[in-house]
């Protein structure tokens, strides 16, 4: 990996991080959101600083460049987030389907109690 390249993915790094905690200052994402992107930057800010852990990886893997190593860890780091984000989404669909659900029936029993009363 060049130095240039090095220092360029330490500055994206470094912006996508700063971006990160500005979301979650003005509270436009909660902390456990934050969590998953900042582990995220940490994995990528090993993969930029530590070429040589790259160049392992590249050997171990059979791939000639280590610069498209990085990419395919910072691909794979992307993917892992993005799974992450689709279970939370999922968790919390299924609560809204059940708490939907559990509100008809609740709602259904004040009409039933207030047809008898009348």
């Amino acid at each position: 990996m060049t130095l240039h390249l090095q220092i360029g993915l330490l500055i994206l790094i470094l912006v996508f991080a700063v971006f990160i905690l500005h979301l979650l200052k003005t509270q436009k994402l909660n902390l456990k959101y934050i969590l998953l992107w900042l582990g995220a930057i940490v994995v990528m800010l090993i993969a930029a600083i530590f070429p040589q852990i790259t160049n392992f990886i590249s050997r171990i893997l059979g791939i000639v460049d280590p610069t498209n190593t990085v990419f395919m860890i910072f691909g794979g780091t992307a993917l892992l987030v993005i799974l992450g984000l689709t279970v939370i989404v999922t968790t919390i669909t299924n609560r809204i389907y059940s708490m939907t659900q559990h509100q008809a029936i609740l709602e259904k029993r004040v009409r039933e109690l207030e047809e008898k009363i009348k």
